[in-house]
């Protein structure tokens, strides 16, 4: 017998991916699941989901501390969130008019056991993150040949384009 592992992709909008169940606010063919991501709970029983995407949906929600508590509860213990959202730093943080949050490489502490200010909500998680920049144009890959950027990113604007958290639950095994 096969356990299915249940794989959220959370504000898919028109973005199918294969395993994933599709959930958006708006109902488009890659949306399997209506439902708005501003209301709780999710439409999902405690500890039952192995792992949730959201990609550039964070940053468009009323409220960062709750979305984190429910995909806190309904995640199982070993599993995972990846969260891609645009770095603070770059354009892309600013062009979209919709964006209500920011995020910089730090921003994701205040969830993690080991950081001072983690008081601001009940949940913790274990947090890694990457740097992703856009190659899609010569200008792009000109500007990500720059050396020393891990230094720069503190001093110049549009070093990286985005970034990527993995979350996994602090008491997961």
């Amino acid at each position: 017998m096969t356990i299915r592992k249940i794989k959220l992709n959370l504000g898919c909008g028109r973005k199918k991916i294969k395993g994933y169940i599709g959930i958006d606010n708006i109902k488009t063919s890659s949306v399997d699941i209506v439902h708005n991501l501003n209301r709780f709970p999710y439409p999902f029983k405690k500890n039952t989901v192995d792992e949730i995407l959201m990609d550039n949906v964070l940053e468009h929600l009323d409220n960062v501390v709750k979305v984190l508590e429910e995909l806190d509860r309904i995640l199982a213990s070993n599993g995972k969130i990846i969260i891609l959202v645009p770095y603070a730093k770059s354009d892309w943080s600013f062009v979209d008019p919709t964006h209500k949050h920011f995020f910089t490489e730090h921003s994701l502490d205040y969830f993690s056991e080991d950081f001072e200010y983690s008081y601001y909500s009940k949940v913790k998680f274990k947090i890694k993150y990457r740097f992703i920049n856009n190659n899609s144009t010569l200008k792009h890959r000109i500007r990500n040949m720059l050396p020393l950027k891990n230094i720069l990113r503190y001093y110049l604007m549009n070093i990286y384009d985005e970034l990527e958290f993995t979350l996994t639950k602090a008491n997961a095994k």
